[in-house]
């Protein structure tokens, strides 16, 4: 197994997160070009969609606690 294959643990807050998905948003949005697996384009989305299902799975468990 290598570095880039390995699936790595973090450790960030809400803020970071957040933080995070505003970048990729913006240097992402200026790409053009097809979605698929070995595109930049492709490994975004697939970051952006981990990173967003976190803040989405916290806000579901907060208003399942309210």
């Amino acid at each position: 197994m290598t570095y880039e294959s390995t699936t790595h643990k973090l450790n960030l807050t809400g803020a970071e997160i957040s933080t995070i998905l505003y970048y990729l948003d913006e240097v992402s949005s200026g790409w053009v070009g097809k979605h698929d697996e070995d595109s930049k384009r492709g490994n975004v989305d697939r970051i952006y969609a981990e990173l967003q299902s976190v803040t989405d799975n916290y806000f579901a468990q907060f208003e399942e606690a309210n």
